[in-house]
């Protein structure tokens, strides 16, 4: 191997690094404590559709929203 190709496979090996450094070594996210609050309830099928309401239902298939456990 000659300069050149040592430079590109280490150029190559850096990117690497630091795309996964980027992706996945970041700051852990803590979501924060919900001390107090009206519990959340959420479809079954559309887990994103959530609701502080009881007899909601989801905006998508009409299921009522459930809370979690």
């Amino acid at each position: 191997m000659d300069a050149a190709e040592i430079g590109v496979l280490l150029g190559g090996l850096s990117l690497i690094a630091a795309t996964l450094w980027f992706f996945f070594g970041g700051q852990d996210e803590k979501k924060p404590a919900l001390t107090g609050a009206a519990p959340l309830y959420a479809c079954p099928m559309h887990p994103w559709i959530t609701s502080s309401d009881a007899a909601a239902t989801c905006s998508i298939c009409g299921m009522k929203l459930l809370k979690p456990d």
